[in-house]
C-alpha cells in the first residue's frame, strides 16, 4: 500500500478513532459501529427541519443568520452519525468541529452586545472576522493533534453556559426563567449520561445499559437548541428591542417545541 494510501485508511478506516463508546459494535448490522449512537443523531435533523416555518418572523426582523445555525445542527447530526457509524478518526474530527463552528456561528450573531469585547461591539465585521479566525485557528489546530479538540470545545462552550446562567439571574420574565431552568437540567442530565458512558462502561455493561450516549445525544439536543432559543431572545430584546420578541411553543400554547416570535410581524403587508 502506497504510504498516500496508508494515510487515508488511518483517517478514513473503521475503527481508527481512538474513542470507543459503551455500546457494542456491529451487534444489530454488519453495516453500523454504534447502531444506537447512530440513529439517536436524527433529532439534529427532524428538530432544524420543523424549525424553518417558526422562525420565519425572527429571520425576517432579527437576523436571517439563524437559518445558519439550523444548517449546522443537520452538520452535526449527520457527522456524528457518520462517526458513529464508521468510528473512524475523520468522523471523530468532523463531529467534533462541527459543534465548534455552531458554537462559533452562534457567538458570532446571538451574543448581546454588552458580552462582547468593548473593541468589537461597534463592529460587527471585524467581530465576525476575529470568530471565524478562531474558529479556523483550532480547526487547524485539531488536525494536526486531535486530542486537542475535547479540551477546545469546553473552554469555547463554557461561557455560553456562564452567560446564560447571569441571563437567567437577571431576568423578570417567568418564560425565560423556565425555559432557561429546564435547558440547564437538561444539560446536567447530558453531562451525566456523558461521563456515565465514558467512565463507567463496565458497570453499564454488566447492567446491559449501554445506550446512555444516545441518550446523550437526544438530551444535548434539547440542552443546544433551548439555549439557542434563550441567546436569540436575548440578542433580540436587548438588540432589536423594536422586533418584539416574544417566546412561543409549538404546537401548544405552553408546551412543545420553543422558538422566538416577534410580535412586530402581525403588522407585516408582506407575505
Amino acid at each position: 500500500m502506497t504510504t498516500a494510501g496508508g494515510l487515508v485508511v488511518s483517517w478514513v478506516g473503521p475503527g481508527t478513532s481512538p474513542v470507543d463508546w459503551c455500546e457494542g459494535n456491529y451487534t444489530v448490522t454488519p453495516h453500523i459501529a454504534e447502531f444506537v449512537n447512530t440513529i439517536t443523531n436524527i433529532v439534529f435533523l427532524v428538530g432544524p427541519a420543523a424549525c424553518t416555518k417558526l422562525w420565519a418572523s425572527y429571520a425576517r426582523h432579527v437576523s436571517r443568520g439563524i437559518h445558519v445555525v439550523w444548517v449546522f445542527f443537520v452538520v452535526i447530526g449527520l457527522s456524528s452519525a457518520y462517526f458513529h457509524a464508521t468510528l473512524s478518526l475523520l468522523g471523530q474530527l468532523l463531529d467534533e468541529l462541527s459543534i465548534l463552528w455552531v458554537l462559533m456561528v452562534s457567538y458570532t450573531l446571538f451574543t448581546p452586545l454588552r458580552y462582547r469585547p468593548k473593541f468589537l461591539r461597534s463592529n460587527q465585521q471585524l467581530y465576525a472576522a476575529f470568530m471565524t479566525f478562531l474558529a479556523v485557528f483550532i480547526t487547524a489546530s485539531a488536525f494536526v493533534q486531535p486530542a486537542i479538540n475535547a479540551y477546545a470545545l469546553f473552554v469555547v462552550g463554557l461561557p455560553a453556559v456562564t452567560m446564560l446562567v447571569l441571563e437567567i439571574r437577571k431576568s423578570r420574565d417567568p418564560n425565560v426563567v423556565r425555559l432557561g431552568t429546564i435547558t440547564l437540567a437538561s444539560l446536567v442530565l447530558a453531562a451525566t449520561a456523558w461521563v456515565c458512558d465514558r467512565f463507567l462502561c463496565a458497570m453499564w455493561l454488566a447492567l446491559d445499559m449501554t445506550v446512555l450516549h444516545g441518550l446523550w445525544h437526544i438530551l444535548i439536543f434539547i440542552t443546544a437548541y433551548s439555549m439557542q432559543v434563550l441567546f436569540c431572545y436575548f440578542h433580540a430584546t436587548q438588540d432589536v428591542p423594536e422586533s418584539r420578541p416574544v417566546l412561543r411553543y409549538w404546537p401548544r400554547r405552553s408546551w412543545g417545541l420553543p422558538y422566538v416570535y416577534c410580535l412586530l410581524a402581525q403588522h407585516d403587508k408582506t407575505p
